[in-house]
């Protein structure tokens, strides 16, 4: 099972993101490293990780709607496909006993030191859909200004072309 992971790490690894951001790349990832880490971490674990998936997925519908290359693309690639499969390895390897006991940071065991990473990848997750909310939001409100400039009330001509037609 460790191979098959570590087979899959390297070759998620050598994505081209210069091709592009492709949504289908990243639910297969994140589906991937369900199934992958299903009855082999602790229920906390486990629901960290689904939420930082059901975050993204949330996401996925409205990625086409920001610039090629963002920032906001970048790390939801990156989180699903390098970021959280990094740090559940790197869980996984260690013997169960050892991950869950022993302190191995600032009076932290594995398990707690895996969470706190699992909780900044989500806070992260969070802000990226805030920043496409937000996003969406700009382009309504930026649409409205455009409709009250084109057709909006007010004193002094409007530039409708088609009250010009003769």
């Amino acid at each position: 099972m460790i191979d098959r992971v570590r087979r899959y790490l390297v070759r998620r690894r050598k994505i081209d993101l210069s091709s592009g951001f492709d949504p289908n790349d990243v639910k297969q990832a994140l589906d991937t490293q369900v199934r992958m880490i299903t009855g082999k971490v602790p229920p906390e674990v486990m629901a960290k990780v689904l939420m930082i998936r059901q975050i993204i997925l949330g996401i996925l519908p409205r990625s086409g709607n920001l610039p090629p290359g963002s920032p906001q693309l970048f790390i939801i690639e990156r989180t699903a496909t390098d970021y959280l499969p990094t740090s559940l390895q790197a869980y996984l390897d260690l013997p169960r006993a050892y991950a869950t006991r022993h302190p191995v940071q600032d009076g932290k065991t594995p398990k707690v030191v895996l969470l706190d990473q699992l909780s900044l990848l989500e806070t992260k997750m969070n802000e990226v859909a805030s920043d496409v909310i937000r996003n969406d939001s700009d382009r309504l409100l930026a649409h409205g200004r455009f409709l009250e400039e084109r057709f909006g009330r007010g004193p002094g001509p409007r530039s409708d072309p088609a009250r010009n037609v003769s």
